[in-house]
């Protein structure tokens, strides 16, 4: 009599269980990240490694700074970070050289002409 009792009882309760418990959270769409090279990122990947490859000792990048070309000297590595060519210099310090101003880079005595 027991067992029937409960059974009658589920039976009457089963159909108001699930509005019973409490709701879930949505389920959350996974996101995809998209890394698309652009002209700039490549060129600054591009440079970077061709100055890995140069003596530091006698390295000089030359870049388009307002109206003139400027030079900077005592590189001792640089790496890529988009479009931009991050440099450290001898003594710890940084500089971001947009990748599209960049005119020459050279291990040699040749400069640029303009």
């Amino acid at each position: 009599m027991k067992t029937l009792r409960l059974l009658l009882l589920l039976a009457t309760l089963a159909p108001a269980l699930p509005a019973a418990l409490p709701e879930t959270a949505p389920a959350i769409p996974a996101t995809t990240n998209v890394t698309v090279a652009s002209p700039a990122s490549e060129l600054a990947a591009g440079y970077a490694a061709a100055i890995q490859q140069m003596s530091p000792k006698s390295l000089v990048v030359f870049f388009q700074s307002d109206n003139k070309v400027a030079s900077v000297k005592g590189i001792r590595t640089a790496r890529a970070l988009h479009g931009v060519v991050l440099i450290t210099f001898s003594a710890g310090d940084m500089m971001a050289l947009n990748a599209e101003r960049i005119v020459l880079i050279t291990d040699g005595a040749r400069t640029p002409q303009g």
